[in-house]
């Protein structure tokens, strides 16, 4: 973005604060330094920080500097006054058309509203008389790269926007908007059910890519079809389609997957790609035969950010240092635990991702392949072909690997292989599934690994939740439940702190959450462990070791980020919390 008089506006403003008594010099440095850092606004910073009441500051601008002022966390954006701004103008100057005022001008939120030579251009691009209002309460840059991606789809065949669909036609791009109540329009912002299968399967695909849905839910019933996004986590309906759309459009996405459109009763799977610019998104397809006709869930796999690292999965300190220990060992079998949906195989690339440079040759069997990575060789597991995890393991064996990536333990033949490969001298990674870390060798024994072996094999495990973040544009101090506070001082044995949580804002979508992070228990396996596992103890007998060793458990974990302003006490309550 090109601010061309944003930072003397602000310096003006904090000048105007300091001459009035409301900051001191100290508090204005600070402020500026903090700005720097975070690529907030200055203003923002004074806020959010404490030094200045918004209330103060609103009064200053309004009435000192006549300067109006809107929120951006609470601000309602009329799409038709975004409509006429391009996009790429908007992110450029960092402008953003909020709505018409009475005398039908145009208003522009901006951190620059003495920017007169900006106004005027506005005026010619959009045709009408622009009035600035001094954007506060968040960052002005993401609430435009939200709206722009909230707004409808250019009609066919209006310029810009097309997009390269693996096999299919070009489209304008469709992103999210609120949902709305009518049938056929729901969060696109047009009649879908008007439109060819072919335009509404590019619609919905594009959506979920720019909306950061993890998966796409397309369901049937009686009359119609919901169309749902699994959006950090949960499942939010998007729009209803009529049911012969439905069908439409299950048949155009099998034509792209490469799956049987003449087959609607067995489950199928397949996946296709979709390109548009320099993005590049992966869809993985499954389908099943229900009741009101043939139900498709769409796996959203985008490849245009690059993949986390240890430190941004959300492990602790400790965890990091200890997990980093494991990952460093020459061999041995390191597990990663959780259920589905939890980020294992996130933290699994995570990890081999820091080996690559040092470790000589990688190699990994996996069902699918999400990511491509470089400098470690991938093999896909193929049944038609011959190949699943068990023959995958046998083949890697031959081909002199040093680490090995298992995507998924979960037979006795995959098991065995596994442990007796980290047993002859590789450094095993590998996700299974069970409640905590140490169940998660509890599991190996119920597939039929020796406990001996088991004992001997595995040096470590890695257990894992994901949990929501708290918004941090609109968080505010909350009131834990009676019962949530009784939990959290039940586990932390300490009285009750302060909590925060989100109000719901623009930033958010009104859920007072934004973004997911990793709740994390790191066990290494000691000589206690070892002979607790080859003794074929219970997992709780294990865990309790692990604990008693230093470790820190999913629970405690998971209270700790709440109390940290993370996430709320509630997220742990419904990610964390396991049956014992």
């Amino acid at each position: 973005m090109v601010n061309r008089t944003a930072p003397s506006f602000e310096d003006r403003v904090g000048q105007v604060l300091l001459e009035g008594g409301f900051i001191t010099d100290q508090q204005l440095e600070q402020a500026k330094l903090a700005s720097g850092d975070t690529g907030t606004g200055l203003l923002d910073t004074l806020v959010s920080s404490g030094m200045l009441a918004q209330e103060t500051l609103v009064t200053v601008l309004s009435f000192q500097l006549r300067i109006p002022v809107v929120d951006l966390r609470h601000v309602q954006v009329d799409p038709e006054g975004v409509r006429l701004v391009p996009e790429e103008y908007a992110r450029q100057y960092g402008v953003l058309p909020t709505g018409f005022d009475t005398d039908g001008s145009l208003r522009v939120a901006t951190r620059m509203p003495n920017d007169f030579q900006l106004s005027a251009e506005l005026s010619s691009i959009t045709g009408r008389q622009t009035k600035f209002v001094l954007a506060i309460g968040g960052r002005l840059e993401d609430l435009i790269d939200k709206v722009y991606s909230s707004t409808p789809a250019r009609p066919a065949g209006a310029p810009g926007g097309d997009v390269d669909i693996g096999g299919g036609a070009a489209t304008g791009t469709a992103i999210l908007a609120p949902l709305e109540a009518s049938a056929g329009s729901g969060a696109f912002g047009q009649d879908m059910a008007q439109l060819p299968a072919v335009q509404a399967v590019d619609m919905i695909t594009l959506q979920a890519v720019k909306g950061h849905a993890s998966d796409i839910h397309m369901v049937p019933n009686s009359d119609s079809s919901k169309v749902l996004f699994r959006l950090d986590g949960e499942l939010r309906e998007m729009v209803v389609l009529p049911l012969t759309l439905h069908e439409s459009m299950v048949s155009r996405i099998k034509v792209q997957a490469g799956m049987d459109i003449s087959e609607n009763r067995r489950p199928q799977d397949g996946s296709f790609s979709l390109l548009f610019g320099e993005r590049k998104a992966e869809f993985r397809v499954s389908t099943v035969g229900t009741t009101w006709g043939e139900m498709m869930v769409i796996r959203v796999l985008d490849h245009s950010g690059d993949l986390l690292s240890l430190e941004a999965l959300g492990l602790d300190s400790m965890a990091l240092h200890v997990w980093r220990q494991l990952l460093a060992l020459p061999y041995g079998m390191v597990l990663v635990s959780g259920p589905t949906g939890s980020g294992k195989t996130t933290t699994l690339y995570a990890s081999v991702t820091e080996l690559v440079n040092n470790r000589g040759n990688i190699m990994a069997v996996e069902d699918p392949i999400e990511y491509r990575l470089e400098g470690i060789n991938q093999i896909q597991v193929n049944r038609a072909a011959g190949i699943d995890f068990p023959t995958g393991l046998r083949s890697i064996m031959r081909l002199d690997p040093d680490i090995i990536l298992v995507g998924e333990i979960r037979d006795e033949e995959t098991a065995k292989t596994a442990v007796n490969a980290a047993l002859t001298g590789h450094l095993v990674l590998a996700s299974i599934h069970s409640n905590d870390a140490a169940s998660s060798v509890v599991r190996l024994l119920d597939l039929g690994v020796e406990p001996f072996l088991a004992a001997t094999g595995v040096v470590g495990a890695l257990a894992q939740r994901l949990v929501r973040k708290v918004d941090a544009s609109c968080e505010v101090i909350t009131e834990p439940s009676a019962t949530e506070a009784m939990a959290y001082e039940q586990e932390m044995q300490e009285p009750l702190g302060e909590f925060w949580a989100g109000q719901g804002c623009n930033f958010c979508n009104g859920t007072g959450f934004s973004g997911r992070t990793g709740v994390f228990e790191v066990m290494a396996v000691d000589e206690h462990i070892r002979k607790l596992i080859a003794s074929g103890s219970s997992g709780q007998e294990i865990r309790n070791q692990a604990i008693a060793g230093g470790m820190l458990p999913l629970r405690r974990a998971g209270m700790i980020k709440a109390q940290d302003r993370t996430t709320t006490l509630g997220e742990v309550f419904r990610r964390v919390f396991f049956i014992d």
